[in-house]
């Protein structure tokens, strides 16, 4: 048998065996297609996380403070939720692989330096990289928990709006309000440099978010008493300002 006659017949069998276990079910989504169910994507690790030590009754109003449930009223059906941009979880994901790896590798470093005996300036080194490991490894923690802590969501009924407490690190507050009280939307760069860099590469922009409107100055306007909801998509700023002033 020739090499094409081989060929042929592997494609055969490979065709059989697929007629056999049916249609073969299309892979990811379709561009523009929207999720089934529709604002229910599969939970983050955060949130699986947070799901499992919920179990403990004594630990669920500490966690309940980190990341506050949304309560809905009888019948009320969620529309839109915004969050913020994709690019602050998959930053905070990957860097804590790198700072566990890193963690792991100085943890060894400072076993391996301190059974050989090697001077202090080399246990020192191995010391610090376990420090900048474990730095690394607490923001990258704290960055996917604020991903989770601000969302952005309206219902049929009203608007929800969960963000950081600025007075408590690490516990989030849970805003309602009434549909169309938020007079301003406005957006600025980031103050960060980071996510400022990533903001001129996606034309993502911070959203500034205030029920009194602007306060006229000599040198400008500014909004009087404004929300700063971070790092927000173009596609979703667009969408913000429609359910806004729509």
């Amino acid at each position: 048998m020739s090499i094409r006659e081989s060929l042929q017949a592997i494609l055969a069998r490979w065709r059989l065996r697929r007629g056999a276990r049916g249609p073969e079910k299309p892979k990811g989504r379709p561009s523009g297609a929207p999720w089934s169910p529709p604002f229910t994507p599969p939970p983050s690790p955060i949130q699986r996380l947070f799901a499992r030590l919920g179990r403990f009754r004594l630990l669920r109003p500490l966690l309940e403070g980190v990341l506050p449930p949304i309560r809905l009223l009888k019948d009320e059906k969620v529309e839109v939720e915004i969050r913020m941009a994709p690019y602050r979880v998959w930053a905070a994901r990957h860097l804590m692989v790198l700072a566990l790896i890193g963690l792991f590798l100085g943890l060894l470093l400072v076993g391996v330096v301190s059974v050989l005996q090697r001077p202090f300036l080399v246990q020192l080194l191995a010391w610090l990289m376990v420090a900048l490991s474990l730095t690394a490894t607490s923001w990258s923690f704290r960055n996917m928990v604020l991903y989770e802590q601000w969302r952005f969501i309206v219902t049929d009924k009203r608007i929800i709006i969960t963000a950081p407490d600025p007075r408590q690190a690490w516990v989030a507050d849970v805003v309602y309000l009434k549909g169309g009280k938020i007079q301003v939307v406005d957006t600025g760069w980031s103050p960060h440099p980071i996510w400022g860099f990533f903001q001129a590469m996606t034309g993502a922009r911070d959203v500034i978010l205030s029920l009194a409107g602007y306060e006229f100055k000599p040198e400008g306007a500014e909004v009087k008493g404004g929300l700063r909801f971070p790092d927000v998509m173009p596609e979703d700023i667009a969408r913000l300002e429609e359910i806004v002033f729509g």
